[in-house]
C-alpha cells in the first residue's frame, strides 16, 4: 500500500471527498467520459420532477459507486448532503410546487400558507432525490478522478492551458482545503475548544478560530502555488504538450452505451 492511499485513506476516516487511489474500471475510464458522464445525469436529474425516476437515477448512481468499489466512502460522503436534504425536503413538502391529492395539513402563519398533500409530498420526495443524484454522481467523479488525469484530459481536449489549469486546480482544491479544514479542526480541539456543542448562534465566535487560519491557510497555498507555476515557466509556451495524453477506450464507449440506455430507460418509466 502507497503513502498515497494511506493519505486518501485518513481523509475519508475524518470524512473528506477526495480523490480514492484504485485500479476499478471508473479509475481507468477517460476523464472526460466521467465528465461527460456527470453532465447527462445532472441534466437527467434537473428535468424531471418525478421521485420514481429520480430514485431510479439515484439507484444507478449507487451501482456506480458499489461496481467501483466505493460503497463505504460514497455512503459517508452522503451525510454531507444530509442537511440539505432535509432541508429541501421541509421547504418543498409545506410550499410545494406542485400540490394535488388530499390535503393532510393546511393552515395560515402569517403571510405563509404552508400546506402538506400527497402532491407536496412526491414533489418534495423528487426534489430532495434529486439532491442526492447530483451530489452523489459528482462526489463519485471527485474519488476516481485524480488531478493529473483530469489536466492531461482538458489538455488533450485543446483547451486553452489556462483554462484547464484552472478547472484541474479546482479539483485538487476541493481535496486540499477538506484536508485543511480538518487539520485545523483536530488542532483547535486539542486546545480545548469544542464546535458539536451549541447551536450556530452560540458558536458564532468559535467559528472564528476555524476561519482566521483557513483565510491564512488560503492565502499561504495561493503565494506556493504562485511560485511553483512561475518556477516551471507556466504559459511559457503557446500550447505545451502532455507526455501521455489520455485516449478514450472500449470501456469508455461501453459505459456511455450502459449510460444512454439507462436514462432513456427511466425516461420511459411511468410517472
Amino acid at each position: 500500500m502507497t503513502a498515497g492511499y494511506g493519505r486518501a485513506r485518513r481523509r475519508h476516516a475524518r470524512g473528506a471527498v477526495s480523490y480514492i487511489p484504485a485500479d476499478s474500471f471508473l479509475h481507468r475510464l477517460d476523464p472526460r467520459t466521467k465528465l461527460l458522464i456527470l453532465i447527462v445525469i445532472s441534466i437527467a436529474a434537473l428535468v424531471t420532477t418525478s421521485p420514481v425516476r429520480t430514485a431510479f437515477l439515484f439507484a444507478f448512481v449507487v451501482g456506480l459507486a458499489v461496481a467501483a468499489g466505493l460503497g463505504r466512502p460514497f455512503s459517508r460522503s452522503l451525510l454531507f448532503l444530509l442537511p440539505l436534504f432535509i432541508f429541501i425536503i421541509v421547504i418543498d413538502g409545506l410550499f410545494p410546487e406542485e400540490a394535488w391529492g388530499p390535503v393532510y395539513f393546511s393552515a395560515q402563519v402569517g403571510p405563509f400558507s404552508p400546506e402538506v398533500s400527497l402532491g407536496g409530498l412526491l414533489f418534495a420526495a423528487a426534489m430532495g432525490i434529486r439532491v442526492l443524484v447530483i451530489g452523489g454522481v459528482s462526489f463519485i467523479f471527485v474519488m476516481t478522478t485524480s488531478y493529473t488525469d483530469f489536466v492531461a484530459s482538458l489538455r488533450a481536449s485543446r483547451l486553452p492551458p489556462v483554462i484547464a489549469f484552472s478547472l484541474g486546480y479546482a479539483l485538487k482544491s476541493m481535496t486540499a482545503l477538506t484536508e485543511d479544514l480538518g487539520n485545523i479542526m483536530d488542532a483547535q480541539r486539542s486546545r480545548v475548544l469544542e464546535f458539536d456543542r451549541g447551536t450556530l448562534v452560540k458558536n458564532r465566535r468559535k467559528l472564528m478560530a476555524l476561519g482566521v487560519p483557513m483565510t491564512v491557510s488560503v492565502l499561504n497555498r495561493a503565494r506556493y502555488v504562485t511560485e511553483a507555476m512561475q518556477s516551471r515557466g507556466f504559459a511559457s509556451t503557446p500550447r505545451p504538450t502532455c507526455y501521455r495524453p489520455p485516449r478514450p477506450g472500449r470501456d469508455d464507449i461501453l459505459l456511455l452505451v450502459v449510460l444512454v440506455v439507462a436514462v432513456l430507460g427511466i425516461a420511459m418509466v411511468p410517472v
